[in-house]
Order: C-alpha cells, then sequence, then structure tokens
C-alpha cells in the first residue's frame, strides 16, 4: 500500500533514519505509564515501511506499511481510536491482531513534522478491548503535541549541521606548495567543532600564507554551533589585515560578550604557514592538541593561554616553528582525545598508523576521525592535516 501525497511520507523517512537514540523516549514511557498500556510507540509512516523509533512493550525496527493501524491514523487530523481491532475490516487481517501478540485496543494521535504534514502516530495499544474517556483523549493528544515539537526541533538540528557542513572549506586552498585536509563528525546534528584554512595575501605584496584553524566552542547542539560559526567568520575577516597574535586578540575582543552572555568559552588554534620555508607563526588559545610529526618522532605545538571567553584576556604572542618538507602538521580536536582517556602518550603509539608518507591528508583525516568514532567518542570529533608538497612543474613554453 502507498501511502498518498497528502501526508509527510518522505519527511517521515528522513526523520526515521536519523533519530538521535532516547530523544523520544521519555514521551512514550510517559504514555505507556499514564494509561496503562503494555504497548506504546511512536511510528513514523514512510512510503512503504512503518518505523518505530520509540517504544515500550515492542521492539523498535521497520515493518511493511500495510501491516500498520498507524497508517490509516497519519491521513486524519484527530486521534483514531478501535476498541476492538478484530471487528474493524481495515486491521483485523494484520499480523499482530489475527495472531500473536493478538492486540485488540488501539488509540493513535496523528504527529506533524515541521512542513505541517502528519508523519506518524503516538499510539498506545492493548490485549483486551477499551475505551479511552474524554479525559484519556485529551492527554494522548497533549503527549502527542510534545513528540511534534521533539521532531521540530529534530529537524532544525539537521537543517543546522547541514549548513554548518556546507561553511567548512571543501576545496584546495588558492596557494601552491600545500596540502591540507578536514573532517568534523558532530556527537549530535551540529556542534562547537570547526576546522578552517584559507590563503592570506599580505599587505605587502608578498607570499601567500597558508592559515590553519581548528577551533572547539564549549558545549553540543545549535548553540555551540552558532557560536562556532561567529567566532570562525570574525577571525577570517581579521586574519585578512594582521599577523595571527593581532587577529586572534581582536577576534577575542569582538566575541568576548557573545561568548560571556551565552557562558560559553572557545579555544582556538591558529597558524598561518609560509610554503616556501615552512615556517609556521601559531598561536594555541587553550586548544593544546597540535603536534608536528614524522617517523623522527613528534613535537607539539602548544602554549599555555586561556581560551576565547575566558574571564580574564590573555597576550596571545605568537610562536613560531618549522615545518619540515617530511613532517606532517596534525590538529585535532578534544573528541579525538577522549578515546585516549586524554593521554598524549597513549596516542603517540597510534601515530605510526597515519605517518605512511603514501597517506593523503583526507585519508589521514579519516583515520583519525573514524577511529574516534569507533571508539565510542561522545564529544564532537575534528581532525586537520596539512604538509608541504612540491609544486606541481610548469608546462614548458612551446618553441617559437
Amino acid at each position: 500500500m502507498k501511502m498518498p501525497p497528502g501526508t509527510g511520507r518522505q519527511e517521515a523517512e528522513a526523520l526515521a533514519h536519523d533519530v538521535p537514540a532516547d530523544r523520544y523516549d521519555r514521551v512514550v514511557r510517559l504514555a505507556q505509564a499514564i494509561f496503562g498500556a503494555p504497548i506504546a510507540a511512536l511510528n513514523l509512516i514512510g512510503n512503504d515501511s512503518q518505523f518505530t523509533v520509540a517504544s515500550v512493550g515492542i521492539p523498535t525496527g521497520e515493518m511493511p506499511v500495510e501491516d500498520s493501524v498507524c497508517r490509516v491514523t497519519v491521513l486524519q487530523d484527530e486521534i483514531l481510536e478501535v476498541r476492538d481491532l478484530r471487528e474493524d475490516d481495515r486491521f483485523s487481517y494484520i499480523p499482530a491482531v489475527a495472531g500473536p501478540p493478538r492486540v485488540r485496543f488501539y488509540a493513535g494521535f496523528p504527529v506533524r513534522g515541521q512542513s505541517g504534514r502528519n508523519v506518524g502516530a503516538l499510539c498506545i495499544l492493548d490485549f483486551v478491548p477499551r475505551t479511552l474517556g474524554r479525559q484519556q483523549r485529551e492527554m494522548l493528544a497533549d503527549l502527542g503535541a510534545l513528540l511534534e515539537r521533539e521532531l521540530a526541533v529534530q529537524e532544525e538540528m539537521e537543517l543546522a549541521g547541514q549548513v554548518q557542513q556546507l561553511m567548512l572549506p571543501t576545496s584546495a586552498p588558492d596557494i601552491a606548495g600545500v596540502e591540507v585536509a578536514g573532517r568534523v563528525q558532530p556527537a549530535r546534528e551540529a556542534g562547537g567543532d570547526y576546522f578552517d584554512w584559507f590563503a592570506v595575501e599580505p599587505p605587502d605584496g608578498g607570499a601567500k600564507r597558508l592559515e590553519v584553524v581548528l577551533g572547539d566552542v564549549m558545549g553540543k547542539g545549535l548553540a555551540a554551533a552558532l557560536i562556532a560559526s561567529e567566532v570562525r567568520a570574525v577571525l577570517r575577516g581579521h586574519s585578512r589585515y594582521t599577523d595571527v597574535s593581532d587577529a586572534v586578540a581582536r577576534t577575542s575582543t569582538t566575541t568576548h560578550h557573545d561568548l560571556e552572555a551565552n557562558n560559553r568559552f572557545s579555544t582556538l588554534w591558529v597558524a598561518q604557514l609560509y610554503p616556501s620555508t615552512g615556517v609556521i607563526d601559531y598561536v594555541d588559545a587553550g586548544h593544546g592538541l597540535a603536534i608536528i610529526a614524522s617517523q623522527r618522532g613528534y613535537r607539539r605545538l602548544y602554549q599555555e593561554y586561556v581560551p576565547l571567553g575566558a574571564p580574564l584576556e590573555d597576550d596571545w604572542v605568537k610562536a613560531t616553528d618549522v615545518l619540515a618538507p617530511d613532517e606532517l602538521l596534525i590538529i585535532v580536536s578534544d573528541g579525538v582525545f577522549d578515546v585516549f582517556d586524554d593521554s598524549f602518550e597513549a596516542a603517540e603509539a597510534k601515530l605510526h598508523a597515519i605517518l605512511d608518507p603514501t597517506l593523503t591528508c583526507r585519508q589521514i583525516v579519516d583515520r583519525i576521525v573514524d577511529f574516534a568514532v569507533s571508539h565510542a567518542a561522545t564529544d564532537d570529533v575534528t581532525a586537520l592535516a596539512v604538509r608541504r608538497v612540491a609544486p606541481s612543474p610548469q608546462p614548458a613554453a612551446a618553441a617559437a
């Protein structure tokens, strides 16, 4: 059975395939407790399938839409109540009614998505026929409205996450002699981690420099993502006209009010690399998770400065190092180090897996992020890798 176009079947399928764990469980458990029903569930109705995304008394999962009672609930704007499913020709053939577990009573409230279309239903089921009173019907509708708000929040978060990902750099910077790649894996749909890179042209007309940034705004979710976007944009603006020390100081001044008002701070690691010489000017504002590594060992690029948004501002004076042709600059967020118990010694043992000179920077950041995610990192995970490369040879001029 195909669902008609008036239902939000595509919206429902999108929600069903990216449902955060436990987001809806508390409302479903509350419904089960209030009505004393053995089964309560939030079912999202797709084109061909019903997706049970939160439940008590039955497992979550997917089933054919023709075996669903909620497929009818989403076609109306009021509670569907069936005293005995065996006596209703629309449902008497359904396996759960005709056979085990032999459900009898059903009541479901249609739940709308952000589009305003019905995407699913909050339902309760019982093994014996029964009828809801007026107050019980009102309570079921109230619980359904709670779930609608949760669904709206989820869709907003997913959209924010998509926008945040689109703002990250994806193409190579307009500067010769460098290779760079980065990746963010938010703990939720959006988060406070971000990376950035861009070419800086000195006002005096000197050689272009590559600026790389990794920032981490305290917290997760939409609020952290909004603050991260602000810090990134402000730092970009200031970096065009001054060195890294001054750019960080000016970014702190510009964003301090918003960070303080939202009770947040932002760690920041920012550097400018001169590709021809390998000189790196960098500032570490409370981040502490950058290294230069090679088969010969590694060294940290670390300063004891406070993050942006801290009660007292700092000096943020740049330090300098040199990236040799056989070395790799790696910056990660603390979500990576969560899986190492914040130990550089434990992380050092894993360095050999990413220092293979045949790996691209993209392969390196993928290895770092995938490793952290596979080891159940609970925070946003971000990695950025930079190396110097030989410029591509210019084609010879044609003979006159």
